[in-house]
């Protein structure tokens, strides 16, 4: 699982280390501009109350925020850089030093702030729903981080690895149900990859066929997701990740091998599942005869 977030963070942070930057970089730049502008605006219309004429037309003048951009940019690839090699070291330090665990808070924190700022920045379909549609990806340090410390705990507390699990699933099922209600609503992107992926096994597909089956696809994501939680069956977990890596190995099947950091990021979606079987009924019935 520690591999996994590492995986997750290098794939997450690609496009700031060397493409556009984080979302959440992206969002932060806009109000500095928006500020900016706001700032000149009022200038402006100072300048033109008192002396009868606007400059609103003119560059930036006394409120240019280019310094104030490079150095928001600067410090993303600095946050993204520390966030890779902090998850890459963690699992040695973490052998000698258990309270380190608690580290794995920041790069959890970093994926959250992220997902909060694709919901804000908006512009692509469902991005309002990213904090949920993300819940594996920044579920999973914060899951590595509780059991670790409890393991390094002097009397540990067994009921942490039940409410761990419960967290795991409520990720999971987050994820899932998001995913298929993007799908049964049929999300633009979904219809992209099947369209794609079906011109590798078969002639081009209609419109409706496509339809069809991604609500299919979106019924089946629904029922995996109530499934983690009131059933915990391990043959549902199994499916669920499974299909989770089926549906992050489309990403560069579909879009070439350029889009592996998609593939990465979504590396959690088969992985937490997987967890959750670790961390599934057999060790609660330990716990609970320990207790």
């Amino acid at each position: 699982m520690a591999a996994v977030v590492f995986i997750n963070m290098v794939g997450a942070s690609w496009s700031v280390l060397f493409y556009d930057g984080s979302a959440l970089a992206k969002n932060v730049e806009k109000r500095v501009w928006l500020e900016a502008v706001e700032d000149r605006a009022i200038e402006a219309a100072m300048e033109a109350e008192l002396y009868g004429e606007t400059t609103a037309s003119e560059e930036f003048s006394t409120h240019d925020p280019k310094a104030a951009i490079e150095l928001i940019r600067e410090t993303d690839k600095i946050s993204a850089m520390f966030c890779i090699l902090l998850t890459a070291i963690l699992p040695f330090l973490i052998r000698r030093y258990r309270q380190m665990a608690w580290l794995y808070l920041l790069p959890a924190a970093w994926l959250l702030l992220n997902a909060h700022a694709i919901a804000l920045n908006g512009g692509k379909a469902y991005a309002h729903l990213a904090i949920p549609a993300h819940a594996t990806r920044w579920m999973l340090p914060i899951a590595l981080c509780l059991l670790n410390v409890m393991k390094g705990c002097i009397k540990p507390k067994p009921h942490w690895i039940l409410h761990t699990n419960w967290m795991l699933r409520i990720a999971c099922a987050s994820t899932f149900v998001i995913h298929g209600w993007e799908a049964f609503q049929l999300h633009p992107g979904f219809q992209d990859l099947i369209y794609v992926t079906w011109g590798y096994i078969g002639p081009e597909p209609s419109a409706d066929t496509i339809h069809i089956l991604l609500r299919v696809i979106g019924l089946m994501d629904g029922m995996m997701a109530m499934s983690v939680l009131l059933v915990h069956s391990p043959k549902t977990l199994y499916w669920m990740a499974l299909w989770g890596l089926i549906t992050a190995l489309s990403r560069p099947l579909t879009m070439g091998f350029e889009a592996w950091p998609e593939l990465a990021m979504r590396l959690a979606n088969a992985a937490v599942p997987m967890f959750i079987i670790a961390l599934g009924l057999p060790a609660l019935i330990r716990l609970h005869q320990k207790i």
